[in-house]
C-alpha cells in the first residue's frame, strides 16, 4: 500500500468520512455472518500510499489453501461497509469516491464467484476466463454474460443490504469507532472489540496518529 504519510495534511471533513468509511468496514467485520476466525489485525486512516484508511484482517492458515464460499460472501459485506457508512451518516449525495477501490474489488470477488467458481445456480458449474496457463477456457455468450451482469449485481445488492442492517444496528458503536480512530489515528484488533463491547481504550503506546501540524 506504500509508505505511511504522518504528516499529510488531511482536510478535516476527509478525515472524518475516513474515519466512518473506515470504522464502517471494521464493524462489519466484526458483526457480518461468519464461521471463520478472521480477526482484525488493524484499523488505522493514517494514510499509506494512496489510501486514507485500511482495515486488515488476519488470514487463517487454511486460507493459503482453500476460500470457502461463506468467506467470500462476508468479504462481500466488509467491502460495501465502508459505503454503506458513509450513506448513513452523510447521506447518499456526500458519498464519496473513496468507496471505488471497495467497489472494484467487490465486483471482481464476486464475478469470480459467478464465472471461475461454479458459485452460480443460474451460471452453473462452468469456469469461463483463462486457466493458470494462460488458455483459454470457455467464452462467455452474449446470454451468459446478460446473466454474469445479473448474478454480479445480485450478489452485491445483497451484501450492501447486509453491511446497511448491521451499520443500522450497531451505529452507536460505529460512532464510537470513528470517533477512536480520529483521535488515535490507529486502533488494534484488541482495542476495536474494546470499544465495540463498550469498554474505553487507554492511550495505547506506538499508535499512528497523524501529524497536527
Amino acid at each position: 500500500m506504500g509508505s505511511e504519510r504522518k504528516s499529510a495534511m488531511i482536510p478535516d471533513n476527509c478525515r472524518n468520512m475516513t474515519a466512518y468509511h473506515t470504522g464502517g468496514r471494521a464493524l462489519v467485520a466484526i458483526h457480518t455472518d461468519t464461521d471463520d476466525d478472521r480477526p482484525i489485525y488493524k484499523a488505522t486512516i493514517v494514510p499509506r500510499g494512496g489510501t486514507l484508511g485500511m482495515v486488515t484482517q488476519l488470514p487463517e492458515e487454511e486460507d493459503v489453501y482453500k476460500f470457502s464460499r461463506k468467506k467470500m460472501l462476508a468479504q462481500l459485506d466488509i467491502l460495501m461497509g465502508g459505503k454503506v457508512a458513509e450513506e448513513l451518516i452523510f447521506g447518499e449525495s456526500e458519498v464519496s469516491s473513496g468507496a471505488l477501490s471497495d467497489l472494484r474489488e467487490a465486483t471482481q470477488l464476486a464475478t469470480d464467484m459467478v464465472t471461475k467458481y461454479g458459485m452460480s445456480q443460474q451460471i452453473g458449474p462452468v469456469c469461463y476466463g483463462n486457466n493458470n496457463d494462460g488458455k483459454q477456457t470457455t467464452t462467455l455468450s452474449w446470454q451468459a454474460t446478460t446473466l454474469v451482469d445479473e448474478e454480479v449485481k445480485d450478489l452485491l445488492v445483497k451484501a450492501r443490504k447486509n453491511a446497511k442492517e448491521i451499520i443500522t444496528t450497531h451505529c452507536k458503536e460505529l460512532n464510537v469507532l470513528a470517533d477512536a480512530l480520529l483521535e488515535h489515528g490507529t486502533l488494534t484488533g484488541d482495542q476495536i472489540k474494546q470499544l465495540v463491547n463498550g469498554l474505553k481504550i487507554g492511550n495505547a503506546q506506538n499508535q499512528e496518529t497523524p501529524s497536527s501540524s
